[in-house]
Order: structure tokens, then C-alpha cells, then sequence
């Protein structure tokens, strides 16, 4: 993954079975509103299906696609999990507030009925997302009439529109499926179908691998060490984060009390990837550039600005985000990442806080 690219799915299914943790897949908007809200799954969740029986082909993990959202969220209420079931639920930004709700009592009963023990469901939450129009530039003398009060203009809107207290129940981003098929080395998505005869042995054996994997993985997890020290180091990552210039510091940034244990649990899994049993800083360091983009909450206008409260010029700090706003719409394009400047800005923190030695 590179510094303001978001991470590959193939990755991120692999950590999030493991850990039995919930996520967002960012696609690009190319599909209009009224076949968004149809029944018919659409090409990405068809993708996201195929994606994920094709990692596990036969171990176990059942896929169910929300395409009612209402009545979908009432029957996984009331149903319950007798094997790994992964469930999509397609446009989540759409889903109104009491289904918003709903999702985060089924999210909440999960997570307690997987640390008892008695059940797994996990949940994949599409976000479609779309580079908005770069703003126009400031209005000019005699042009102030039509300039809309800084308390009203958004310069940097943010592509996930649900409420905070849902999009903490997600782990992290990550990138579509289709953007790593032909270059993935974690996944053979696309060359298992053109493999030859001579695989079909291969193919055979590779589900009870796939789960002889996850089980030595998950066995294996709570065994990596993790330093006093290195706590330190995350902690003051999400100091630095929650009081960072562009980080709206009524809300902490977006930077909640469960981030310590979940970029532990991360790091364990980066440094269990790359076949360490302890957490570097350089595994902290990555597991933070998965993990806090999706989850800060950048200054948006001027009125959110805490330097307001000590003499700051709103027309001033107006004129910053719209330029910051400009550089995003340009660099999002080049990095197909709508959480590009909050990737920045964790890439930001972390060249200022000192690892430990």
C-alpha cells in the first residue's frame, strides 16, 4: 500500500475474518441513484461475492447481500449465524438514521456474540463515492451578496456521510476488488481461472488450507508482542491526531477510545503478515495509515476552526480550505482515494512523533 492509496481488499478480507471485524470498500460512483436503490444487486456487489468465495472457495464463509436495507436489517435481527457469514450491505451512505440505528444494535449484538463464542458475522459496508466539482474562487469586491455565509460553505465534504456512532463499528477502507485483480500478489482472483489442468489438485486442497490458515493465524494473534513502549507510541499518534490543525477538535478529530486496541490489533496482524511475532513501529506505523483515515474528522468550514476562538480571520482560514479543497479534488483523481487528505494528514503526524528506539 502506498502512502495515499487505500489498502487492497484481498488484505483487508484476509485481517478482517481473522480478527472478525467489520469494514468499508470504496467504489467510484459510475452508476446512477435509481439503480442504486433497486433490488437487483448491482456490478459490485456481484464483484465483492466473487472476490470473497474466490479467497475462500468451500471454507465455510457464507455472503449475503442486503438488497432490501429495511426489511434485510429486520431479518438479520432476527436471525441467527451458524456458521461465518459475511453480510454486504450495498450504498451504506443512503441508509436513513433509524436503519442506521438498527444496523448498530445488529453490529453491537454481533460483536458480543462473537466473544461469547457463539457465532460470526461480519459486515461489509459499499460506500459510493464520487470527486466533487473543485469550488469556484472567492468572491470579489461587490460580489458579496452572492457569497454564501462562512458558516454555510462546506469546503471540504466528507465521502462518508453516515453517523459517527456506525462508522466507528467499521474497522477501516480499502480499495474495490477489480483495482488489484491483475496486480495482487496476496490473491489469484483473476489467474485461477486461466490456471491450468495441472492446478485442479491444487484448487482441491486449497480450502482446507485457507481454514487451517485462519486458525493458526488466530491462535497465533494474541501471541505477538506487543512493548509498553510501542503503546506509548500509538498514544501520542492520537494525540497528535486529535489536536492537529485540520482535525475538527470538538469531536477529538475522530480519534475514539477503542483506537488504541484496534491499531494493536492491526499492528499484530501486519506483523504476523509479514511473519514477526512483535509490533515494530514500522507495523504501527502502517496499521495507522489503514486505520485513521476513515475515521478522523477534518475542519470542513470556518466556523469548525478552533484558531477562531483565539483572533484567527474566518475570511482567512475560508481562504485555506479552499485551496486545501483544490489540491484534494486533484490528488483524489490521481489516487482514486476520497480519504486522500485524511491520509495526509496522518502522514503528517507521523513524520512528527518520534518512534521508539
Amino acid at each position: 500500500m502506498g502512502d495515499h492509496n487505500l489498502p487492497d481488499f484481498q488484505t483487508c478480507l484476509k485481517f478482517s475474518v481473522t480478527a472478525k471485524k467489520s469494514f468499508l470498500c470504496m467504489y467510484r460512483d459510475s452508476v446512477s441513484k435509481e439503480k442504486l436503490a433497486s433490488s437487483m444487486p448491482s456490478t459490485c456487489d456481484i464483484q465483492l461475492k466473487r472476490a470473497i468465495n474466490d479467497a475462500y472457495p468451500g471454507g465455510g464463509i457464507k455472503v449475503t447481500v442486503l438488497n432490501s436495507p429495511t426489511a434485510s436489517l429486520d431479518s438479520l435481527a432476527t436471525t441467527h449465524v451458524k456458521e461465518f457469514e459475511i453480510v454486504i450491505i450495498p450504498d451504506i451512505n443512503s441508509l436513513l438514521q433509524p436503519d442506521q440505528a438498527k444496523l448498530v444494535k445488529i453490529m453491537r449484538d454481533c460483536t458480543v456474540a462473537i466473544e461469547k463464542a457463539q457465532s460470526t458475522r461480519i459486515f461489509i459496508g459499499v460506500v459510493h463515492w464520487n470527486n466533487p466539482v473543485q469550488p469556484s474562487g472567492a468572491a470579489k469586491d461587490g460580489d458579496e451578496a452572492g457569497k454564501p455565509a462562512p458558516k454555510t460553505r462546506i469546503f471540504l465534504p466528507t465521502s462518508l456521510r453516515m453517523g459517527a456512532w456506525l462508522k466507528h463499528k467499521f474497522w477501516f477502507a480499502c480499495a474495490p476488488p477489480y483495482l488489484d485483480f491483475e496486480s495482487s500478489t496476496e490473491s489469484s482472483i483473476n489467474t485461477r481461472a486461466n490456471n491450468s489442468i495441472g492446478m485442479a489438485e491444487e484448487e482441491k486442497q486449497e480450502p482446507e488450507s485457507k481454514r487451517s490458515i485462519i486458525l493458526n493465524e488466530e491462535a497465533n494473534l494474541n501471541d505477538v508482542f506487543v512493548g509498553s513502549t510501542v503503546r506509548r507510541y500509538i498514544l501520542d499518534i492520537m494525540v497528535h491526531l486529535r489536536t492537529h490543525r485540520l482535525t475538527y477538535n470538538a469531536k477529538a478529530g475522530g480519534v475514539y477510545t477503542n483506537s488504541l486496541d484496534d491499531v494493536v490489533l492491526l499492528s499484530r496482524l501486519i506483523g504476523l503478515h509479514s511473519g514477526k511475532m512483535f509490533v515494530s513501529p514500522s507495523h504501527v506505523k502502517e496499521a495507522s495509515r489503514w486505520y485513521f483515515p476513515m475515521h478522523l474528522e477534518l475542519v470542513q468550514r470556518s466556523s469548525m476552526d478552533s484558531s477562531l476562538l483565539y483572533g484567527s480571520d474566518p475570511n482567512l482560514v475560508d481562504e485555506m480550505l479552499e485551496k486545501l479543497a483544490k489540491i484534494k479534488c486533484e490528488e483524489v483523481n490521481e489516487f482514486e482515494n476520497p480519504l486522500f487528505l485524511e491520509s495526509l494528514v496522518v502522514k503528517n503526524v507521523l513524520s512528527k512523533v518520534v518512534p521508539p528506539v
